[in-house]
């Protein structure tokens, strides 16, 4: 086996085995450039060399963890470089590991090449595409069909059958050799030289009874053969643990391959077997010699399957293992957004705020793939661009969902991110996620491991977008976070195609994305529910005060009856400043936080301060009041007064032209600094009213009284309406209501 890692510079010169060079081994199945000395190749997958005679991987780059060559800063791999590992069988390699560790890397090497070519094909089956190269054949047994693409894909197969049926094997040895290596007495005494040990003969070299093969086992010696020829050939790590008298692989390479002596020999012995793993093994052996032979003879063409951008792939993997199915039910609008932005992937998820199962009390939560190398200090680089598109996914999102509520199409089918309440928004999670494999320095037994499937956050990895400080609940503040996944445990999945395996963990990452998100939020804010005071007008309350409390407050559930809470933490300064939060700004708004709470605790009950979790717990509280709007008391601001037709000013008031109006016994009854309005009885009638500019105290004949000055007349209609005494007396104040009810006669 030949390995070549994706995006590396290789010296196109440099001698690989056998006299051939980096160029030689490639130069017949991949685009190899003529006149250049370096070249990066962009494929990831499995080619067979013709020239090589071996098989031929491209990893991908994710397998260059960080790790650098100290003296000359070059990446490595296992602590050697690209270059020298192309050969794994090398005595380059052989004396730069010890043997233990050789066989550990070359083993991990062997696996995540199959990881890899399984995770190629099964991306093929469903996306046809110009970024996979690929040749296909169809391989017949007698008597029985079975597609093999690749030599690669005869090898998984036979591999697989050896992992899954070892209990097969042994009851075969068990039943049919029982007496394998048992002693054979005679001939060991007769040819043997015994030392004399406490009186007992000892023989240090006894002869074991020989293994005669049994005619219908011949298959099994042939299967087991070919396992160990691929090990010892290509490299391919295979647990053989059935003794028998194996071909040895240059007889199996010189006469069973190249002399097609196996697919001969298969023929000849078919009609022995009718069971059906007997003629599965049957059928893998003979595509084995079918499909080396025609490689040895040149009667066949290339045999590779390649991917260019195989972060195109990894996008999928990740969409795949994460969204599952629920994207295609998203709306197009949210995935392929109208200023051309195609979003890697979305599903609709539980709030980070409360949990619930109505779908309008839900979020979305939208991420975005990346397959880079890793950087030095184990960690992927995000460029401004990737960063800010980010957010603009998530603006998209809100724009969009505030548009259908608006427009009345929600139909209960999407969540409704803003709360009609408060007014505030319903955060949504937004992350990144990259490949990574443990370095040997920090991955401890995680190291090369197939099974850690968890999630890591990365160092540093929050960004926070926002146009106001301390409002976590404004559709502006979007916290993005960074997270790695173990790339060998995620090959391995989806290359599995196993699809309860991926809804285990599906399930599994999409709690982890809540639980570390709402994590993150509990270090930069603290949570609080409020509940209203009886008696108290809440409601009121936070349209009286909207721009203190906008952004702080959410209302999780529609009916609820308890708001959320939520202001900037003082000690968590440092992580503040990380997200270029000034010292002075946080001071600032932990002062005004204190005040806030002062005010609050007059309308609400403020609880202790609280964590988001799984789920959120309101304590019960006496005398609780309502979020409701309640009824507004009438506003009484109409002042009545009359006008006789012996007064100076009568034909004033009788021709809508009054300026103003005396008032010679002043009202004792109302607080006349609520007089906004007049109502002339003018002969006792009523027709219209005046506003009123200006409410003063003078005095008339020595007589202190209340004097107004009018401005607009405003009609209520044509009609003159006689309420003098009838309905009414001078020196009430009356609601606008009860105007118009006396003047239409309603009363």
């Amino acid at each position: 086996m030949l390995l070549f890692i994706e995006g590396y510079p290789y010296s196109l010169d440099d001698m690989v085995r056998d006299g051939l060079t980096v160029r030689d081994v490639l130069k017949d199945v991949v685009s190899v450039p003529a006149k250049e000395n370096r070249y990066a190749f962009g494929y990831v997958g499995y080619c067979y060399s013709k020239a090589a005679k071996d098989v031929v991987f491209f990893l991908p780059k994710v397998v260059l963890t960080g790790e650098q060559n100290e003296e000359n800063g070059d990446d490595t791999i296992f602590g050697a470089s690209p270059q020298e590992i192309i050969d794994f069988e090398s005595d380059k390699i052989k004396s730069k590991f010890t043997e233990e560790g050789c066989k550990e890397y070359k083993e991990f090497l062997s696996t995540l090449s199959i990881w890899v070519y399984r995770t190629i094909s099964v991306y093929k089956k469903t996306h046809n595409d110009n970024i996979l190269e690929s040749k296909e054949y169809q391989t017949e047994s007698r008597g029985r069909k079975q597609k093999h693409n690749t030599l690669l894909d005869v090898i998984i197969a036979l591999r697989d059958f050896n992992r899954d049926n070892q209990d097969y094997f042994t009851f075969i040895v068990k039943n049919v050799h029982s007496g394998y290596n048992r002693i054979n007495w005679t001939k060991t005494i007769t040819s043997s030289q015994a030392f004399i040990q406490s009186d007992t003969p000892v023989y240090i070299e006894p002869i074991n009874k020989k293994k005669m093969v049994n005619f219908d086992e011949e298959l099994l010696v042939i299967y087991f053969s070919i396992l160990n020829y691929i090990r010892e050939t290509h490299g391919f790590s295979f647990e053989i643990n059935i003794h028998y008298h194996l071909i040895n692989p240059d007889r199996l390479r010189r006469t069973y391959i190249k002399k097609n002596l196996g697919c001969r020999r298969l023929k000849q012995i078919k009609y022995k077997y009718f069971a059906d793993k007997a003629l599965r093994i049957w059928d893998l052996c003979y595509a084995f010699f079918d499909r080396e032979y025609k490689i040895a003879m040149n009667r066949q063409s290339e045999d590779f399957l390649l991917a260019k951008n195989f972060e195109h792939i990894f996008e999928v993997m990740i969409d795949t293992l994460i969204g599952g199915s629920d994207k295609q039910y998203l709306p197009k609008e949210l995935t392929e957004q109208k200023d051309g932005k195609l979003v890697d992937h979305m599903f609709i998820g539980q709030g980070l705020i409360e949990q619930s199962d109505m779908q309008s009390e839900l979020t979305y939560y939208i991420g975005d793939s990346k397959y880079y190398k890793r950087s030095k200090n184990d960690r992927t680089q995000l460029g401004d661009k990737s960063i800010y598109k980010q957010y603009t996914y998530a603006k998209n999102v809100i724009q969009w969902n505030m548009n259908l509520f608006l427009d009345g199409d929600s139909n209960g089918k999407q969540p409704q991110l803003r709360d009609a309440l408060t007014e505030g928004y319903n955060p949504i999670p937004n992350f990144f996620i990259s490949a990574r494999i443990p370095d040997k320095r920090n991955g401890g037994s995680k190291f090369l491991s197939f099974d850690d499937k968890e999630l890591k956050t990365q160092a540093e990895g929050v960004q926070l977008n926002r146009q106001f400080e301390n409002r976590l609940f404004d559709r502006d503040t979007l916290l993005l976070c960074h997270y790695d996944v173990n790339f060998l445990y995620i090959v391995s999945l989806y290359g599995r195609d196993n699809k309860s395996a991926q809804s285990i963990w599906r399930e599994y990452v999409r709690k982890e994305f809540r639980n570390r998100i709402q994590a993150t939020l509990n270090q930069l804010y603290t949570f609080r529910t409020l509940q209203p005071r009886e008696g108290m007008d809440c409601y009121q309350f936070i349209q009286d005060n909207f721009q203190r409390l906008n952004g702080k407050l959410y209302r999780p559930k529609a009916d609820s009856n308890y708001l959320v809470l939520a202001l900037m933490k003082e000690e968590e300064a440092d992580m503040w400043a990380a997200l270029h939060v000034k010292p002075e700004t946080i001071r600032g708004e932990v002062d005004k936080n204190k005040e806030l709470l002062d005010s609050l605790q007059t309308h609400f009950y403020v609880s202790k301060p609280f964590m988001l979790d799984t789920e959120l717990h309101v304590e019960g509280v006496g005398n609780v009041g309502t979020l409701n709007m309640l009824p507004k008391p009438e506003v009484k601001d109409i002042l009545t007064g009359l006008v006789r037709k012996i007064d100076a000013d009568y034909v004033d008031f009788l021709s809508h032209t009054a300026k103003t109006y005396t008032m010679e016994r002043i009202p004792t009854a109302i607080n006349v600094m609520d007089i906004r309005y007049f109502l002339p009885m003018v002969g006792g009638n009523i027709d219209g009213y005046y506003k009123v500019e200006k409410v003063y105290f003078g005095t008339k004949n020595g007589k202190p009284c209340l004097k107004l000055n009018l401005s607009t007349f405003i009609s209520l209609g044509e009609d003159k309406v006689s309420i003098y005494r009838i309905k009414m007396q001078p020196g009430e104040l009356i609601s606008n209501g009860l105007m118009v009810k006396l003047y239409e006669q309603r009363i």
